[in-house]
């Protein structure tokens, strides 16, 4: 039995489509074969010629924790200049913070919720001696408590100050700490034969007898050099603290140590920067220096505060 032959069909408009859609997926996938061949080949000349570490991600910003003498808005316009600095210097993001108050400020430091922190003295030296902060620098000033008082009252000296009301920030700062001590040497008790005001920050002390909170005031010295002209008229210094040593910067533990060593590099050569001055003049201190040991073991009873059991 003979089968018919079949004869030749061309193939239908659709059909010819179909074909043709099938050989252009084709040649895509072969084009993103090469593409993907040359990408991993790209790929490998990096890490080959730059290391591993061409192809991570930025690097995480570094946190800068400011303890809070002077409002948020003030702290940052003091401190960006430093933060910049270190950015540019180190090719990461800095990040400025602070805390509502000193006790959070220690808390955080604790917490570890600061890479750096640029903290008053005995909250550095905290820092050290419970938390394993790493020292970077201090800044060459010191730091000192000015009694305050309106020029037009009748205080003229610190024991005219029994009887009255005086206004001071947070018991934990140092400065708190040397002006009770202070009062105490002129025959004054706190809480007995003067008050004291607490308040959250040493500019809110600084501006209290002019606002009628309080007959005095105790603030540090630096803002006393940058209070505005129209309002140092209107006061006067009747008394200062003992000094202490100035601000110290410390670094977290787990920052690597090769990158402490630098950071602590470029802080010491900041005052050497061109544009460095007007960070150096308002903030009222010359340079960053290294930290002395004398100085860090002498702090170490104004930490005691800090270390007492919180009251039932």
């Amino acid at each position: 039995m003979v089968r018919p032959s079949r004869k030749f069909q061309p193939a239908s408009p659709s059909g010819r489509r179909d074909r043709s859609r099938g050989i252009e997926d084709w040649r895509l996938f072969g084009e993103t074969c090469r593409m993907a061949g040359l990408m991993r080949f790209i790929l490998f000349v990096l890490v080959l010629v730059l290391g591993p570490s061409a192809l991570a991600s930025e690097k995480p910003p570094l946190t800068l924790g400011v303890f809070p003498y002077v409002t948020p808005v003030q702290l940052a316009a003091f401190h960006a200049p430093l933060k910049d600095y270190l950015a540019k210097s180190l090719g990461r993001p800095v990040t400025l913070v602070t805390a509502p108050d000193f006790t959070s400020f220690v808390e955080r430091t604790r917490d570890g919720q600061y890479d750096i922190v640029f903290t008053a003295p005995h909250l550095g030296r905290l820092a050290e001696t419970r938390d394993g902060y790493k020292r970077l620098v201090q800044t060459s000033h010191t730091v000192q408590g000015f009694f305050l008082a309106r020029k037009d009252s009748d205080i003229h000296k610190i024991e005219d100050l029994k009887g009255k009301k005086v206004m001071i920030a947070q018991k934990v700062s140092i400065v708190y700490q040397m002006a009770e001590h202070t009062l105490r040497e002129h025959g004054l008790v706190p809480g007995e034969s003067v008050t004291i005001i607490d308040t959250r920050t040493h500019n809110n002390a600084t501006h209290a007898p002019l606002r009628g909170e309080a007959d005095a005031s105790v603030t540090g010295k630096l803002l006393w050099y940058v209070l505005d002209d129209e309002q140092k008229a209107q006061l006067q210094v009747i008394g200062t603290t003992e000094e202490a040593p100035g601000f110290l910067i410390m670094a977290h533990p787990r920052l690597a140590r090769q990158d402490i060593e630098k950071i602590k590099k470029l802080l010491l050569e900041f005052h050497l920067k061109p544009g460095s001055e007007s960070y150096f003049t308002t903030n009222g201190y010359e340079k960053f220096q290294p930290v002395d040991d004398r100085v860090m073991k002498g702090l170490d009873p104004y930490t005691r505060i800090l270390l007492k059991p919180a009251s039932p």
